[in-house]
């Protein structure tokens, strides 16, 4: 369920080579299940072709920080607040 292709990925990080492709499909993976996570929709039926573009534009943050902090202390969240702001329309509500 990827939501962003690795042509996409790949020009919003400014990589240029292709040695690294299989560990950036990975945290392509990774970021389009953070997102569809923390949505709490996860059969939502969205495709590279059909995601809406703001949702995209959070999967490419996401991925951007996963790539940027691979192998630190897990300090890191992957959500932060400019990701929330652009999913907060998305988002189903939390039940209380």
């Amino acid at each position: 369920m990827d939501l962003v292709s690795l042509e996409t990925a790949k020009r919003h990080l400014n990589i240029d080579f292709t040695d690294r492709d299989a560990d950036l499909d990975l945290k392509i993976e990774q970021a389009s299940h953070i997102v569809v996570d923390y949505l709490k929709k996860p059969d939502n039926g969205w495709t590279e072709e059909t995601v809406p573009p703001l949702v995209q534009a959070a999967v490419l943050l996401v991925l951007a920080d996963l790539y940027e902090h691979r192998g630190d202390d897990g300090k890191s969240d992957p959500i932060s607040p400019a990701v929330e702001n652009i999913l907060r329309r998305y988002r189903d509500p939390a039940l209380a």
